[in-house]
């Protein structure tokens, strides 16, 4: 690598990280006027939104764009979403707050909207560089499109502000193919859900049915061991009642060959 691709390629990185390593400017103090300390504060994040987007625009690797329009228009959600609702609460806020400072405040509110809504995200056409500001009303009727570069913000009509371009058709049209997949992809799956929500509604079935059975045969068996109890004790009584007469009838027999066997001695010692 030669002297003059290193000092280049230290100047692009200088460039890239000037914003993190210089002074950074003043900002305006607080004052007590909540609503404009807010306005203030959403203008300097749109404007920085506005620089993003024309870095992103210069970028020439594809895929790498598409994720950081992707991020910038979240970064827009959050906006919208967030602090201006954040903001029109704070409308009404403050001291002497007429109706005249009401109307003003929620042109301003609409303005931030439409500056948020017209920042480059990859989706709609590209838009001019310029900075929000300014107190005036968008005339009814007329196409707006806000520069957030210039010293004030200036509102012009432009009847093909909102054409696309090629290279935004192309992404949107890229986008929908991707869009049509995903929703495919998303149909199955939920076909599949609901296959495997059958599949486990019928074996809850099955479970409920074999628990009552399973029951049943614990309860018959229960019976059953009840009547082997009793019907033990019943032959166990049997059989000591057999056995107490045989026993009798022994000893009668016994008694008797006794008996005849002295009476045999005897007469034969008598002779």
């Amino acid at each position: 690598m030669s002297l003059a691709d290193i000092v280049s390629r230290t100047e692009v990185i200088a460039k890239k990280y000037e914003k993190f390593t210089g002074d950074k400017p003043d900002r305006p103090e607080k004052s007590n006027d909540p609503f404009t300390d807010e306005y203030t504060d959403l203008v300097e994040r749109i404007n920085g939104l506005t620089l993003k987007a024309d870095e992103i625009a210069a970028e020439k690797n594809r895929a790498t764009k598409a994720a950081l329009n992707a991020e910038l228009r979240r970064s827009k959600a959050a906006l919208l979403e967030t602090d201006v609702p954040k903001l029109e609460k704070l409308i009404r806020k403050g001291k002497n707050v007429t109706k005249t400072v009401i109307d003003d405040r929620m042109a301003k509110v609409k303005q931030v909207r439409d500056g948020i809504a017209e920042i480059p995200d990859g989706v709609h056409g590209p838009r001019k560089p310029g900075r929000l500001g300014g107190t005036g009303r968008i005339p009814a009727g007329a196409t707006a499109t806000i520069e957030l570069s210039g010293p004030d913000a200036r509102v012009t009509n432009n009847p093909g502000y909102y054409q696309h371009s090629a290279e935004s058709k192309a992404l949107a049209n890229d986008w929908q193919v991707a869009k049509k997949k995903q929703d495919l992809h998303l149909d199955n799956i939920e076909k599949g859900l609901s296959t495997l929500k059958g599949i486990g509604e019928a074996m809850g079935e099955t479970l409920k049915t074999q628990d009552v059975l399973i029951d049943t045969i614990d309860t018959k068996m229960d019976n059953v061991t009840k009547e082997l109890k009793t019907n033990n004790m019943k032959l166990k009584g049997l059989v000591e009642s057999m056995r107490s007469k045989r026993n009798f009838c022994i000893d009668i027999t016994l008694i008797c060959v006794l008996l005849a066997l002295g009476l045999y001695l005897y007469m034969m010692f008598k002779k």
